[in-house]
């Protein structure tokens, strides 16, 4: 019987030992950041057929900004902004105008606060109207990036 003990705490202890190193391998990956899902997010834009996906954009803090180019082809006017994600819903109503082939840069303030370092995906909303129009088209997409 006692022969049987000593195997079998051989075997824990071998076992153990493993276990432990794999624990701490594992810990060690997770400090270096190799588990931060940041860490394989880059800037991607999806959506945005008419319109054209944004060139550039950056979420800072509770602020969101986006720089829209037009085209459209024509004179628009941008009536809307809405960013939306999971948690929050927000939006700029003020009116901008953007010559066809010209870019704005809009600033959404009082979105959900985001840390340097976190990844994100919000939708955007674009709501506007060509020049001479007067019906209001809407324009949709995805934005995912890192936070600054």
């Amino acid at each position: 019987m006692k022969m049987k003990a000593q195997s079998a705490m051989e075997y824990l202890m071998t076992y153990g030992w493993a276990i432990l190193i794999v624990i701490i391998v594992a810990a060690a990956l997770f400090a270096l950041g190799v588990f931060n899902p940041s860490t394989y997010t880059g800037y991607t834009a999806t959506g945005f057929a008419t319109l054209g996906a944004p060139s550039e954009w950056q979420y800072q803090g509770n602020t969101f900004t986006v720089k829209l180019k037009n085209q459209v082809g024509q004179s628009i006017t941008i009536s809307a902004v809405n960013v939306t994600n999971d948690a929050n819903n927000c939006n700029n109503g003020t009116s901008i105008n953007i010559a066809s082939g010209g870019t704005a840069t809009v600033v959404i303030s009082g979105c959900e606060s985001k840390s340097s370092g976190d990844s994100y995906s919000v939708n955007l909303k674009v709501s506007y109207t060509v020049s001479g129009g007067t019906m209001t088209r809407t324009e949709t997409g995805t934005l995912t990036g890192i936070a600054v």
